[in-house]
């Protein structure tokens, strides 16, 4: 079975190491806050099978802006929600999708976005 094709990969597919972060907001000292990221608490580093579903390319105002949708299956897990993002070869992701199919599925798919804000 090629990977990314069927939506379920083989734990010998998951050959790259990503890494989940979370949001945290941090008061400004005037009346604000400050929104950064950090690794979870929980295994913030998984092993996970990742697949570019598709990127494009925009030239705005003299600047090339490249970004991309890929899809990223790990072990299943049931604290990983769209307020997430993922870090992976040193570029961040935006989740898009978790795809939930029962709590006793082996596998989570998550769709996620490289080059394009929050």
């Amino acid at each position: 079975m090629p990977s990314g094709l069927a939506g379920m990969a083989r734990p010998g597919q998951l050959t790259q190491r990503i890494t989940f972060q979370g949001e945290t907001r941090t008061p400004d000292g005037a009346g604000g806050s400050t929104i950064s990221f950090g690794d979870i608490a929980t295994t913030p580093t998984v092993w996970a099978d990742v697949f570019a579903i598709r990127g494009n390319e925009t030239d705005a105002e003299g600047r090339l802006n490249a970004a991309g949708l890929y899809k990223f299956t790990i072990r299943n897990r049931d604290d990983i929600n769209e307020k997430h993002q993922i870090v992976w070869n040193a570029e961040t992701y935006n989740i898009r999708n978790v795809r939930r199919m029962g709590g006793r599925d082996m596998y989570l798919v998550i769709e996620a976005e490289r080059g394009v804000a929050a």
